[in-house]
């Protein structure tokens, strides 16, 4: 049986999630050592965390099970990315491709004509610091973190925008497998009194149920802006 929960899993907040995760009531730790789109794939996989556009970009045989109310000034189980830096710059930090808060919502905003893509909004956030960028959307619920247990690595950056809102990144599993269960036991363990401390690590109130259907705007929003985007002209794309 395979669990991650790699999308926030911050070094700051890592004990937030084994805390949360042991609330289950499930046993085994935490996944740290195979990367998401590893685990995707895998017969073991029970749950993990992708972004809403992965449910459609990626061929991984996954479905969405729940999606994490964000103590963020936005419609319960939406989210956003703060822009970051010039609106304007021609050169910007992109964590991944299939993205919808470093990617379409970058889109949605600037129109870059260079494209770094970096990994992770971590190294998108660095890039910006170095002068190596000019501008970058990052996760709210990422730069929150990182500006309240790392100030220092937000430092001298200026948020100029925030995207649309969209449905927040799912808590996924096996596709066609039975969920109810295992959505209770998450409902349950985000809903303790004893979680709390985790939840505010993790600026997460609660989880409801979602459907692959709540995610289809985020893949008219990517469609929409990659082609709007592609029709003024090439990207010229590289890596960190």
């Amino acid at each position: 049986m395979l669990t991650s929960f790699p999308w926030y899993d911050l070094p700051s907040v890592q004990w937030a999630n084994d805390s949360l995760w042991r609330a289950t009531g499930y046993p085994g730790e935490l996944n740290r050592q195979l990367a998401a789109a590893d685990l995707w794939q895998d017969p073991g996989l029970l749950v993990s965390q992708a972004c809403g556009l992965d449910l459609f970009l990626s061929n991984a045989p996954i479905e969405p099970i729940a999606a994490p109310v964000f103590d963020l000034d936005c419609t319960p189980g939406m989210y956003y990315s703060y822009i970051v830096g010039d609106l304007k710059g021609q050169t910007a930090a992109v964590n991944s491709l299939s993205s919808r808060s470093g990617w379409s919502a970058l889109l949605s905003m600037c129109n870059p004509k260079n494209v770094v893509v970096t990994g992770s909004h971590q190294a998108s956030i660095k890039a910006l610091k170095s002068g190596k960028v000019d501008v970058a959307a990052i996760d709210a619920v990422t730069w929150r973190i990182l500006a309240r247990d790392t100030p220092e690595s937000v430092a001298g950056l200026e948020i100029v925008g925030r995207s649309s809102e969209a449905m927040a990144p799912p808590y996924v599993g096996k596709l066609g497998a039975e969920h109810e269960t295992l959505f209770q036991s998450l409902h349950q363990a985000f809903g303790s009194p004893g979680s709390s401390t985790a939840k505010a690590a993790l600026l997460i109130g609660d989880i409801i149920p979602v459907q692959r259907q709540h995610y289809l705007p985020i893949l008219t929003e990517y469609r929409s802006v990659t082609n709007e985007a592609s029709l003024k002209g090439q990207f010229v794309f590289s890596r960190l």
